[in-house]
C-alpha cells in the first residue's frame, strides 16, 4: 500500500458517514483497518449507509489469494485481543466486526439462502455430545484472574493448525474436559497429513517480547505488539511454573519474562560481550525455573536431567529436532531467545471449508487462557464473528444440503459446549461502581446468544438443559476455593454462585435471542411445540425463582433481569406461575438488609413491567393469591434513599407505575408515602430523580383529590408547618431531620445496621460540598409542591378551608424579614397561580376573583414592590455583626498603635441593628462612617508621624472596606431576587397594577444581574407572561419598552458587540481570527475589568432566555404581538445597509450608524436562533444587506456581519448557505478587493466554527475557494484561510455519502462533483494525477518514488506546501531533485514562450545540515543535468564573494548555520522553492534559527524529514508555521486545542482519554494532506531487497596531516616512480607500493592504526595543531568513521540510551516510543572492518565508551572454529543482540545472518565480490526486511578512488579479480597515482544521516494497530447488558 493512507488510525481516507461527533480514534481505526481488510475479498468499499448488512452480498470462495490477504490483517489484529487494556481489546474487536460486517456472508452455494428453514432433513440429527456439569465441576481447573501457579506454561506457539489443534488438547487437558475432544472431530483436519505438510515448519517459534513485572510469582497477559508483515500466529500465555514442575521449555525459549529480565541485567553499564557458548550436549539442554517463590528467577542448566517432565507439560512442537542448546550464564548477559517465525498457517483459508474456520479455532484455544483479558478479548471476537458470519458455520461447499445441515449443527454444538464450558469455569469478577461484572461470563453469554441465533431448535433446548443444570446444581459440590466471594461455604446448601450466575446469564441472553423457545408462535400450531414452548418457560422461571432466592445479590440481579424479556409470554402463557413469581419477588425486596444490594433495581424494574398487566394486577388484587399491594407498596419505602441511584429512580418509577394502574387498590397511599416524597425533593441531588419525583407528586395529589375527603383527611396544618419549616431553613443551615421520615428505620427494628449516609451533605446544607445551584433547585421543587397542594386543594371539603389552611402559614412567610422565605413563599405563589390557570377553562374567573388568600398576596406583592427596599435582611445580621467587630477594632488600632486617648476614639454603639430602626445602634451606614470621616479625623490627628503605624492601619481599613461592599452587593443581590419573585407572583395572578413599572423594574432586574441561570429562566418565563398580560389588556407601550430594553441587555457585552468609536480606524485586517489586534485598544480605553464583563455576560445571558420565552409563547405572532420589536432588532441595519453600493453605505456607518449597525448585528445574533420558522423568510430579507456589510471597509463591519450572518447559517442553514455558496463564495477570488476578500474568509471561518457538522453538505463548495486564500498576499488572509482550511479538511471524508443540498442549481452540483475530484488527489496520495517528467532525470524511479513526485507536483500545482517524511532510506532526496528539475524546467520554457513577469528565473534554496551540502551538491549533478547548484558554504568572506552571483544559480545549497548568520541577505531573495533537508530542524519555534528560516520567502515550500515529531505535537506546529503560518492557528490555541489534551493523556488516565483521542483524530486530519510518509514495509513489493548506501566522512584534522605528510615524503614519492616504471611486475616492488597503499588505508580508517608508539603520536598531534598532553588517540573525534557509524547505530535505534559520557548522541529516535519489538531495537547491524584491530577500537573506543548499552558478539580470526555456528545461532535467534562485529575475510563466507537488516562497512576489499558476499550474508532466504547497506567512505582519499574503482569493476563483469594483490598490476597507472592524492576540495562533504521512523507519524497497518492500543479507558463494561446487545442484533 503505498499510499498515505495505508491503513492507519488516524491517516484515513474514507470513512462511514456517522454525522454524530466523531467516536475515538480506536473505532475510527478499526473501521479503516476494517474497510481496507475487506477490499480484499470484495474490491473497493465504499460505504454510504450505515446499515451494512442490509447491502451485503455473499461470496462463495471464489480468489483463494484474496482470502489470505484478509486472514493477513485479520492475524496482526488478533494479538490486541490480548491486551491488557480494555480499550484495546474492545478497539480490535471493533475492528473485526466491521470486517465480519463488510466482508460478504459466506455460503456453501449459491443458493443457500433460498433453503427453507423447515426442510426436513433426510438425515438423522447429530448426537448432541454428552455434557457433565458435575464432573467439570469436580474435575476442572478453575480460571481465575490470571495464571496462579495451577498452570504450566504450554510452550510452542500456534504457527500452524495442528499446532492450534494441540494447544487445544493442551487447553482442554490441562482444565479437566479431555472429554470435549470426543467430539468435533469431523470437522477437523486430518491431522498426520497436516503434520506432512507441517514437517519444514517444525521449527516454529515467536519472538515476542511481553512486558513484564518485576515480581516473578504472577505473569502478567501480555500486551502485544504486531509481529512483521506476515500474520502473527497466536502466541501461546506464559504461566509462571509451578516449583514441581521442571519447566519444559525449548533450548532458546526462555520465558519473554526471563529474556527481558536478562536484557535488563545486560543493559547499560555492564558488559555486554556476549561470549559464545559451546555447543550443548545430549537431546536439547531444558531449562528449569526456581521456584517462583523467589524474587529473581535463576536459571539452572540441566544438561544432566533427561526430559522427565514431558509427561506433566506440554511438549514443544521442537522437542523432536535435537538441536544445540546454547547455554548462557545469565550473569555475564545474553539471554537467548526464540527463532524468527516462519507464515504462520494457523488462518490458512481452506479450499472449500467455511473461511473462518481457522480463525475460530484459534479464538477457542484463548477461551480457556489462565489471563482473565485473554478470554475476554476471544470472547468478544468470537461474539462479533458468529452474530455476522456464523450462519453456515461448518459447512463446506462440496456437500449436499442435508450433510452440510448436519455438519453446521455439529459445528454449533462443539461450540456451544466450549463456552459452557467456560461458564462452568471461568471466576472471575470485576467491580463497576455498585456491582459486579464477570465479563467473561457476560461476554461468552452474548457468544452463546450469537450462536444460538444459527442453531437448530433441538440443539438450542440442550444447550438450555445443561443451563438449568447449572442453575440447580442438584449434586453435592466440593467447595473449592476460588477468588471470588467466600460464600456459602458451611451452612448453605453447597452450590458454587459463580456458576449459578453463569448459567443465568445464558439464559438471560438466550431467551432474548430466542423468543421463539418461548412465545406460542414458534410452535406454529403444533401442539407439542406449545406444550415445550411451555416447558422452556416454566424452566426459565424455575431457574429465575431459584436465582432470585439466592444468598448473593449479583445473582439475584440477572435472575431478575433473566425474566424481563419474557414477562409477556410468562403472563400469557404461564399465568399459574404468576403469583409465585410475585411472592418471591416480594420476599426479596423485603429481605434486603444490605444498603448496597444493586439487585434491587432489576427486581423493581421487572415488577414494574408485569404490574402493566391485567393478569398480574388481578393476581394482586385477589388476596388468596399474594399479598395486598397495601402491604406490597410499603415493601418498597426503605429503598427510596438508597445509596445506589437507579435503585431510586426505580423506586419512585415503580410505585408510579402501581399508581396509574386504575384497577389496583390506592389505599397504601399514606401520609408515609407523601412524606418520602416530598423528602426526595429537598435532599435528591440528581436532577432525574427529583423531576420524576414531582411528577410521582403531582400524579399522587391528583389520586387522593379523586376521592373526596380523602387529601384532607392525609394533611393537616401540623404536617403542612413541617414541610415548610424544612426548605424555610436558611442556606447553609442544617436541615431539621426531626420530622424527616426514616423507611428503613421500621423495617430494622432488630439492630440496625449501620447505613451508609447518601443525603449527608443535602442534610448537613455544607455549601462547600453541595453547590448553592443545586440546594436552590431542590428547595424550588419542593415550593413546587407545596404550590400543588394548594392548588389541589378542594373549594368545598370537610376539612379547613383553603384561606384557613394556608393563610396563616404563607402571609407569615411572605412578610417575613428573611430574603429566603420571601423568597421561596412567592415562588409558591406564582406556581399556585400558574397550576390554577392551567387547569381552568379559558373564560373562569380570576384565581384573586375567587380567593382572599390570592388577593391578599397580589397586594402584599405590589406594595412591596412600590415600597423602597428593607433596610437589610435577617440573613444579613451575623455578615454585620462581624462587619461590627472589624471596625471597632480598626478605630482601637489607633489607640493602641498610634497612642491617641481613648476618649478620642469615637463610639460605634454595642447593639447591631439589621433593620436601622432602632436609635444608638450599628448599622451599615455607622460602619460606612467608621471608615469614612471617622477614620480620616483620626488620620489627621497625627499630623504627619507614625507613618508606619498608619501603613498597617490602612491595610486593616481596606479589609473593612472590602467587607462593606461585599455586603452592600449582597444586599442589592437579595432585592433582586425578592422583587423578581413577588413581580412574578403578582403576574401570575393577573391583577392590573396601577403602575406597571415597579413590576417590569423587579423582572428586568434579575434578568440583567441574576447569577443564577434558573432563577433567570423564570424571570424570562414572567416577562413573557407580562407582555401576554399587556397584549390582553391592549397596553402597547410596556411590550415595546421591554423588548427595545432587552436588545439593550444584549449589547452590553463588549466581547459580543464590539464598540465602533474605538475600532473605526482598522480598516485591513481580520479581527475574529487576529483577535489581538482588534480590541487592545478598545480595551485601554474601556475601564472594563472582568467582573464589568461578568456583569455583560449576564444580562446577554438574562435576555436570550427571555427572547427563548417569548417565542415559546408567541411562537410565529411573536412580531405582530410586539410590532416595535423587528425595527429595535434590525433598525441600525436597516438604516445603514438599504443602500446599493458599498461606497454609500460606508458614507452612511462613518457618518451615523456604526454603532447601531454592530448593535443590530449582535441582537440578531442572539434572537435569530430562538424564532419560530414561520418567521424565517423575514430574516431573508436581510440577506442582502448583511452580505453588503460584509464587504464594508471596516474591519468591525465585517467581523460583526461574518458572526451574525454564520449563527443565521446555523440556524436557517438551507437557506444561508446557499445565499452563501451563490453571492459569498465568489468575493473569495475578488483579487482587486482586499475588503471582499477578507470579508468573505471571515464569514467563511465562523461559519466552520460555528455550523461543525451542520456544515458538511456545503464543505466541498467552500474548501477550494478557501484553498486558494492560503497563498494570499495579505497575511491575514492567509492565517484565517489556512485555519479554516484545516478545519474543513477534516470534513472531507465524512461529506461523500451526503444527499444534495437541495434547491442547488446543476451547475453548482457540477462544479461540486469537479471539485470532489480535486479533493480526493488531495487526501489520497495514491489518487494523485500522474506527472510526466518534462526532463530526463537519469536515475530509474521505483513506484513509490513516482508517486512521491506526482504528490509534490500536485502541491505546486495547488500552490500547496507540504512535508515529505518518508521513511529512511526511501529516496527523499533523489524525489526533491526531480521535482526541482521538473519545475525550474517548466518555468524557463514559460519564460520563453511568454516572458511574463511570472516566469522569470528564480534560483531555488536547499537548507540542510552542514554534513549534507555536499551529499546534495554532488546528488543534484548526479541526477539532474538542467540544474545548475551552488554551494553557498565556507568562512563569511568566501560566502560574500558568492553573493552577488546566487541568482545566476539554480539552486543554491546552504546549512542552517548560514541561513542563521545570513538571513539578513538570504531574506531579500525571493526563491522558487524552499526545500528544508531534515526539517525538523526548526521544531523549536523560538530559536533564532527557526525565526531565520521563517523569514525566507519562497513560492513552494517543502520540508523533508523522517521523524516530523520527535518529542511532542508542538513541534508539528512549528513545521507548519513555516509551510502555511496560521494552518494550525497560533501557538497558544494549538496547544490549548491539541498539546495539551494530547499530551495530559501520557499517563493513559480516563479522564484525558477521550479529549485526547479526539483532539489527535482531529489534527491528523488536519495534516494529513500536506504530509506524504511511506515505510520501507508498505514499499516493499517494489523495492529491491537491498539498499547500497554510500556514507562520506570527512578526514580529522590529524588525518588530513598525516595524510599530506605522507604524500609528500619519500615512501609516498617511491611508490610513484615503482607505478611510473614498468617494474611493478616484480613481487617485491609490488609489495612496497602495496605497502603505502595499506598505511594510506589504515590510515583513513583510524590514526591510532598508523601511529604506533607515544612520540609519534604527540608529534603528530601537535603539528596538527590538536591538544597533545595525553598523547591519546582514544578519542573518537580523531577518527570520523567512528562518529559516523555511531550516528547510523543511533538512527536505526542502537545504543541510544542517554549518553553515559558526557555528550549525549542527539539521535532522531533519542524520544521515540519503543519500536516494535518492545525491549529490543528495530534494526540489527553487522559492521565488517578488513582488520582485527579496527574491530578492537570499534570495541574499545566507542562501544564501552559511548555506547555502553550496546549488545554485541564478535567473530573474527581469532574465533575459535567450531563455535562460529553457535555464535552465528545465538545473533539469529537472539533479538536483544544488537550489533556483531566480523571481519570480511571470516564473515563473508558461507554463514547466514538474516537476524540483521542492517551492514555497515567500516573498511573496504579491493575486490567488490568480496564485498558483495559480505552483504549478502545478511541478504539472503529468511530475510524479511529491506537489507540497508552503509558503506563509510573517507571523502577525497584513497578510500573513495578505491571504491571508484569497485564500481568501475563491478561494471565490467568479467575482470573478476580473485587473487588480492594481482589487483595492482591489472590497474592504469594514473588510477594507481591518483589514489595517493588527497582531493582538496573541502566541501565535499559527508554523511548521509537517514532516519528512522516515529511512530506518531506512521500509517501502515502496524500504526493502526497501534492507534488501538494506548488510548484510554472508558466506561469499560457499558456495553455488556442486554439492551445493548440486542440492538447489535438490529432488534
Amino acid at each position: 500500500m503505498t499510499s498515505r493512507h495505508a491503513p492507519s488510525p488516524i491517516y484515513g481516507s474514507r470513512r462511514r458517514t456517522h454525522l454524530s461527533p466523531s467516536p475515538p480514534v480506536r473505532n475510527t481505526a478499526g473501521k479503516q483497518l476494517a474497510q481496507l481488510a475487506a477490499k480484499s475479498v470484495i474490491g473497493d468499499v465504499s460505504i454510504v449507509e450505515d446499515d451494512v448488512k442490509a447491502s451485503r452480498q455473499h461470496a462463495t470462495l471464489a480468489d483463494q489469494s484474496a482470502w489470505s490477504e484478509l486472514m493477513a490483517v485479520v492475524a496482526r489484529i488478533l494479538p490486541f485481543l490480548h491486551s491488557r487494556s480494555h480499550e484495546t481489546r474492545s478497539a480490535a474487536s471493533t475492528a473485526l466486526s466491521q470486517i465480519f460486517a463488510l466482508v460478504p456472508l459466506w455460503q456453501p452455494s449459491p443458493d443457500a439462502d433460498t433453503k427453507s428453514a423447515d426442510h426436513v432433513s433426510s438425515l438423522p440429527p447429530p448426537e448432541f455430545p454428552s455434557f457433565s456439569v458435575r464432573e467439570l465441576m469436580e474435575k476442572g481447573t478453575l480460571l481465575l484472574a490470571s495464571s496462579g501457579r495451577e498452570f504450566v506454561r504450554p510452550s510452542g506457539i500456534l504457527a500452524s493448525s495442528s499446532e492450534v489443534q494441540k494447544a487445544r488438547k493442551e487447553a482442554m487437558g490441562r482444565l479437566g474436559l479431555d472429554f470435549l475432544d470426543s467430539f468435533g472431530g469431523d470437522d477437523d483436519m486430518d491431522i498426520d497429513k497436516e503434520l506432512a505438510a507441517d514437517e519444514g515448519d517444525q521449527d516454529v517459534d515467536m519472538e515476542f517480547a511481553t512486558k513484564t513485572e518485576e515480581d516473578a510469582s504472577v505473569l502478567t497477559p501480555v500486551d502485544d505488539v504486531p509481529a512483521k508483515k506476515e500474520p502473527s500466529p497466536v502466541r501461546s500465555r506464559t504461566g509462571t511454573p509451578a516449583p514441581d514442575v521442571s519447566m519444559a521449555v525449548d533450548d532458546s525459549a526462555l520465558s519473554a519474562r526471563e529474556r527481558n529480565r536478562l536484557k535488563r541485567k545486560r543493559k547499560p553499564g555492564n558488559n555486554a560481550f556476549v561470549a559464545a557458548p559451546p555447543p550443548a550436549q545430549g537431546s536439547g539442554a531444558k531449562y528449569n525455573a526456581a521456584p517462583a517463590g523467589q524474587s529473581k528467577a535463576r536459571l539452572v542448566s540441566t544438561d544432566d536431567q533427561t526430559t522427565s517432565s514431558s509427561k506433566t507439560s506440554p511438549r514443544s512442537p521442537r522437542d523432536t529436532t535435537a538441536q544445540e542448546g546454547i547455554v548462557m550464564d545469565p550473569s555475564k548477559g545474553g539471554a537467548v531467545s526464540p527463532k524468527a517465525a516462519k507464515q504462520s498457517k494457523a488462518l490458512e483459508v481452506r479450499t472449500g471449508h467455511w473461511v473462518w474456520d481457522g480463525l475460530v479455532k484459534i479464538l477457542e484455544v484463548d477461551l480457556f487462557s489462565p489471563a482473565w483479558e485473554v478470554r475476554h478479548g476471544a470472547a468478544m471476537a468470537l461474539r462479533e464473528l458468529l452474530k455476522l458470519q456464523g450462519k453456515y458455520g461448518g459447512m463446506q461447499i462440496d456437500l449436499s444440503w442435508d450433510e452440510n445441515e448436519a455438519a453446521h449443527e455439529r459445528w454449533c454444538n462443539d461450540l456451544a459446549l466450549k463456552f459452557l464450558c467456560i461458564f462452568v469455569l471461568d471466576r472471575f469478577g470485576d467491580f463497576v461502581s455498585d456491582q459486579v461484572i464477570a465479563p467473561v461470563r457476560e461476554t461468552v453469554s452474548q457468544t452463546l446468544a450469537s450462536l444460538l441465533l444459527h442453531m437448530p431448535r433441538r440443539s438450542v433446548l440442550h444447550v438450555h438443559a445443561i443451563l438449568l443444570e447449572m442453575i440447580r446444581q442438584d449434586f453435592p459440590v466440593p467447595v473449592k476455593p476460588s477468588k471470588g466471594k467466600l460464600k456459602d461455604q458451611q451452612g448453605d446448601r453447597g452450590h458454587v454462585w459463580e456458576v449459578r450466575h453463569a448459567g443465568l446469564l445464558g439464559i438471560k441472553y438466550e431467551v432474548a435471542v430466542r423468543s421463539d423457545l418461548v412465545s406460542a408462535e414458534g410452535a406454529e400450531g403444533d401442539h407439542a411445540g406449545a406444550q415445550d414452548g411451555r416447558e422452556v418457560l416454566r424452566g426459565v422461571v424455575d431457574a429465575a425463582v431459584l436465582g432470585l432466592g439466592d444468598r448473593d445479590d449479583d445473582v439475584r440481579s440477572v435472575a431478575a433481569s433473566c425474566l424481563l424479556p419474557v414477562a409477556a409470554h410468562l403472563v400469557e402463557r404461564l399465568p399459574e406461575e404468576l403469583s409465585r413469581v410475585l411472592a418471591v419477588l416480594w420476599s426479596c425486596l423485603s429481605d434486603m438488609k444490605d444498603d448496597l444490594s444493586s439487585s434491587v433495581g432489576a427486581v423493581m424494574d421487572l415488577l414494574g413491567k408485569l404490574v402493566t398487566h391485567d393478569r398480574v394486577i388481578a393476581i394482586i388484587a385477589d388476596e388468596t393469591q399474594s399479598h395486598p399491594i397495601t402491604v406490597l407498596a410499603p415493601t418498597l419505602f426503605p429503598f427510596f434513599r438508597h445509596t445506589i441511584p437507579n435503585v431510586r429512580l426505580a423506586v419512585v418509577k415503580t410505585l408510579h407505575t402501581f399508581m396509574t394502574v386504575p384497577t389496583l387498590p390506592k389505599d397504601w397511599m399514606s401520609l408515609l408515602f407523601l412524606r418520602l416524597l416530598y423528602q426526595n425533593l429537598v435532599v435528591e441531588e440528581r436532577p432525574d430523580i427529583r423531576d420524576f419525583t414531582l411528577s410521582a407528586w403531582r400524579l399522587a395529589l391528583s389520586t387522593l383529590n379523586s376521592v373526596t375527603g380523602w387529601i384532607e383527611s392525609l394533611i393537616d396544618q401540623q404536617v403542612l408547618l413541617e414541610w415548610y419549616a424544612i426548605i424555610m431553613t436558611p442556606l447553609g443551615m442544617r436541615l431539621d431531620v426531626s420530622h424527616f421520615y426514616d423507611a428503613t428505620a421500621s423495617t430494622d427494628n432488630e439492630g440496625a445496621p449501620e447505613r451508609h449516609n447518601v443525603d449527608k451533605n443535602m442534610l448537613t446544607q455544607d455549601l462547600g460540598l453541595v453547590s448553592v445551584e443545586i440546594v436552590l433547585k431542590a428547595r424550588i421543587a419542593a415550593a413546587s409542591a407545596l404550590a400543588l397542594i394548594i392548588a389541589s386543594w378542594p373549594d368545598m371539603g370537610q376539612g379547613l378551608s383553603l384561606d384557613d389552611m394556608f393563610r396563616p402559614i404563607l402571609i407569615h412567610y411572605v412578610d417575613s424579614t428573611s430574603m429566603l422565605q420571601k423568597f421561596l413563599a412567592a415562588i409558591i405563589s406564582e406556581e399556585w397561580a400558574r397550576e390554577y390557570d392551567a387547569t381552568v377553562a379559558p373564560r373562569a374567573p380570576l384565581l384573586t376573583e375567587k380567593s382572599a388568600l390570592a388577593t391578599e398576596i397580589s397586594v402584599k406583592t405590589l406594595a412591596w414592590l412600590q415600597a423602597d427596599p428593607p433596610a437589610a435582611y435577617h440573613e444579613m445580621a451575623f455578615t454585620l455583626a462581624r462587619i461590627h467587630g472589624e471596625c471597632y477594632s480598626l478605630l482601637q488600632s489607633f489607640a493602641y498603635d498610634c497612642k491617641i486617648s481613648h476618649a478620642a476614639i469615637p463610639s460605634l454603639g454595642t447593639e447591631v441593628d439589621v433593620t436601622g430602626t432602632k436609635a444608638d445602634c450599628f448599622t451599615i451606614e455607622t460602619a460606612q462612617a467608621a471608615v469614612g470621616a471617622m477614620f480620616t479625623k483620626l488620620k489627621d490627628s497625627l499630623g504627619k508621624t507614625k507613618k508606619r503605624e498608619l501603613a498597617i492601619i490602612k491595610e486593616k481599613r481596606a479589609k473593612v472596606i472590602a467587607s462593606i461592599e461585599r455586603y452592600t452587593e449582597v444586599k442589592a443581590q437579595y432585592d433582586i431576587r425578592v422583587s423578581a419573585t413577588f413581580a412574578a407572583a403578582f403576574v401570575a395572578f393577573k391583577n392590573t397594577p396601577d403602575k406597571v413599572s415597579p413590576i417590569v423594574k423587579g423582572i428586568m432586574n434579575s434578568i440583567k444581574t441574576e447569577e443564577n441561570a434558573d432563577l433567570q429562566t423564570r424571570s424570562a418565563v414572567a416577562v413573557a407572561s407580562f407582555i401576554e398580560f399587556c397584549v390582553r389588556r391592549d397596553l402597547a407601550q410596556p411590550p415595546d419598552k421591554i423588548v427595545k430594553n432587552l436588545c439593550t441587555f444584549l449589547c452590553q457585552d463588549t466581547n459580543q458587540t464590539p464598540t465602533f468609536a474605538f475600532a473605526r480606524k482598522t480598516t485591513s485586517g481580520i479581527l475574529s481570527f487576529n483577535r489581538t489586534t482588534g480590541n487592545k485598544e478598545e480595551a485601554e480605553k474601556t475601564p472594563s475589568g472582568s467582573e464589568d464583563a461578568a456583569k455583560a455576560h449576564l444580562s446577554r445571558r438574562g435576555a436570550q432566555f427571555a427572547f427563548e420565552e417569548l417565542s415559546k409563547k408567541f411562537g410565529s405572532h411573536l412580531l405582530d404581538v410586539v410590532p416595535k420589536m423587528w425595527h429595535s432588532m434590525a433598525g441600525g441595519l436597516l438604516s445603514a445597509c438599504a443602500t446599493d453600493t458599498v461606497g454609500k453605505m460606508d458614507k452612511l456607518i462613518e457618518k451615523h450608524f456604526g454603532q447601531d449597525l454592530i448593535d443590530s448585528f449582535s441582537v440578531l445574533e442572539a434572537v435569530v436562533p430562538t424564532f419560530d420558522e414561520a418567521l424565517w423568510p423575514k430574516f431573508h430579507e436581510l440577506f442582502p444587506m448583511i452580505i453588503l456589510a460584509l464587504r464594508s471597509q471596516f474591519a468591525i463591519i465585517r467581523q460583526s456581519a461574518a458572526r451574525c450572518f454564520a449563527t443565521i447559517c446555523s440556524t436557517m442553514t438551507m437557506d444561508a448557505m446557499r445565499c452563501v455558496v451563490e453571492t459569498v463564495l465568489p468575493f473569495l477570488g475578488d483579487a482587486l478587493n482586499l475588503s471582499n476578500r477578507q470579508g468573505a474568509v471571515e464569514l467563511v471561518y465562523h461559519i466552520v466554527q460555528k455550523l461543525d457538522i451542520k456544515a458538511l453538505p456545503y464543505v466541498i463548495f467552500m474548501i477550494v475557494p478557501v484553498l486558494g486564500r492560503m497563498s494570499d498576499s495579505d497575511d491575514d488572509i492567509r492565517s484565517t484561510a489556512t485555519n479554516t482550511f484545516a478545519s474543513l479538511v477534516k470534513m472531507v471524508p465524512l461529506e461523500a455519502g451526503l444527499p444534495d443540498p437541495p434547491g442547488f442549481s446543476e451547475d453548482l452540483l457540477q462544479k461540486r462533483d469537479e471539485e470532489r475530484q480535486f479533493l480526493m488527489q488531495l487526501l489520497d496520495g495514491s489518487k494523485v494525477q500522474q506527472y510526466d517528467m518534462p526532463i530526463t532525470i537519469k536515475a530509474e524511479l521505483r513506484k513509490y518514488q513516482q508517486e512521491g513526485v506526482n504528490w509534490l507536483a500536485f502541491l505546486a500545482k495547488y500552490q500547496l506546501h507540504g512535508i515529505l517524511c518518508d521513511d529512511m532510506g526511501l529516496g527523499k532526496t533523489l524525489q526533491s531533485i526531480c521535482i526541482l528539475a521538473s519545475k525550474h524546467f517548466e518555468r524557463a520554457k514559460k519564460h520563453d514562450e511568454t516572458e511574463s513577469p511570472d516566469s522569470v528565473h528564480l534560483p531555488s534554496l536547499i537548507v540542510c545540515p552542514p554534513t549534507l551540502t555536499g551529499h546534495w551538491y554532488y546528488e543534484i549533478l548526479k541526477y539532474a543535468d538542467n540544474l545548475k547548484p551552488v554551494m553557498y558554504t565556507g568562512n563569511s568572506r568566501e560566502r560574500g564573494r558568492l553573493l552577488g552571483k546566487l541568482k545566476k544559480h539554480d539552486v543554491v545549497i546552504t546549512s542552517y548555520e548560514v541561513v542563521r548568520n545570513d538571513v539578513a541577505n538570504l531574506q531579500d531573495f525571493n526563491w522558487h522553492y524552499c526545500i528544508l533537508d531534515e526539517g525538523h530542524i526548526i521544531k523549536n519555534a523560538k530559536t533564532k534559527l527557526t525565526k531565520a528560516v521563517k523569514s525566507l520567502r519562497a513560492h513552494h515550500r517543502l520540508i523533508l524529514s523522517g521523524t516530523p515529531i520527535q518529542n511532542n505535537v508542538l513541534e508539528l506546529w512549528s513545521l507548519f508555521d513555516f509551510l502555511m503560518p496560521g494552518f494550525l492557528g497560533t501557538e497558544t490555541s494549538f496547544n490549548e486545542r491539541f498539546s495539551k489534551p494530547i499530551l495530559s493523556n501520557r499517563d493513559g488516565k480516563s479522564k484525558n482519554g477521550e479529549a485526547a483521542a479526539l483532539a489527535l483524530e482531529a489534527l491528523h486530519k488536519q495534516v494529513l494532506p500536506f504530509l506524504l510518509r511511506r515505510l520501507k514495509e508498505d514499499v516493499l513489493h517494489d523495492l529491491p531487497p537491498k539498499i547500497i548506501q554510500d556514507y562520506y566522512c570527512e578526514l580529522s584534522e590529524l588525518q588530513k596531516y598525516l595524510y599530506d605528510d605522507f604524500s609528500k615524503s619519500r615512501a609516498g614519492a617511491e611508490a610513484a616512480d615503482v607505478v611510473r616504471s614498468d617494474q611493478a611486475g616484480k613481487s617485491g616492488e609490488q609489495q612496497h607500493v602495496f605497502q603505502s597503499l595499506q598505511y594510506l588505508r589504515k590510515l583513513c580508517n583510524h590514526p591510532a592504526l598508523v601511529l604506533k608508539d607515544k612520540h609519534s603520536v604527540v608529534n603528530a598531534l601537535t603539528n596538527a595543531g590538536q591538544k597533545t598532553q595525553s598523547g591519546d588517540l582514544s578519542d573518537i573525534q580523531h577518527a570520523p568513521k567512528l562518529l559516523a557509524l555511531r550516528q547510523l547505530l543511533v538512527d536505526c535505534g542502537i545504543g541510544s540510551a542517554p549518553g553515559v559520557t558526557g555528550e549525549t548522541v542527539k539521535s532522531e529516535l533519542a524520544d521515540a516510543e519503543p519500536t516494535s519489538t518492545g525491549a529490543f531495537s528495530q534494526h540489527r547491524v553487522l559492521i565488517f572492518c578488513q582488520m582485527k584491530q579496527m574491530l578492537d577500537i570499534i570495541e574499545r573506543d566507542l562501544f564501552k565508551q559511548h555506547m555502553p548499552s550496546v549488545t554485541y558478539m564478535r567473530l573474527d580470526g581469532g574465533t575459535d572454529a567450531n563455535k562460529r555456528h553457535a555464535i552465528v545461532q545465538t545473533f539469529n535467534s537472539d533479538p536483544s543482540i544488537d550489533c556483531l562485529l566480523l571481519t570480511t575475510h571470516v564473515g563473508g563466507l558461507g554463514l547466514t545472518l538474516t537476524g540483521a537488516d542492517t551492514v555497515i562497512f567500516v573498511e573496504h576489499d579491493w575486490n567488490p565480490m568480496k564485498d558483495l558476499q559480505a552483504m549478502d550474508r545478511a541478504h539472503r532466504i529468511g530475510q524479511k526486511k529491506v537489507v540497508n547497506v552503509y558503506r563509510l567512505i573517507t571523502k577525497g582519499t584513497l578510500e573513495e578512488k578505491i571504491m571508484g574503482l569497485q564500481r568501475f569493476k563491478l561494471n565490467i563483469a568479467n575482470s573478476v579479480v580473485t587473487q588480492q594483490n594481482s589487483g595492482l598490476s591489472s590497474m592504469d597507472t594514473d588510477l594507481v597515482l591518483d589514489l595517493f592524492r588527497r582531493t582538496t576540495e573541502d566541501d565535499d562533504v559527508a554523511a548521509m544521516s537517514k532516519k528512522d521512523k516515529d511512530p506518531a507519524a506512521i500509517p501502515g497497518q502496524k500504526n493502526v494497530l497501534r492507534g488501538l492500543e494506548d488510548l484510554p479507558p472508558e466506561e469499560e463494561y457499558e456495553g455488556l447488558d442486554l439492551s445493548s446487545f440486542m440492538s447489535s442484533l438490529g432488534r
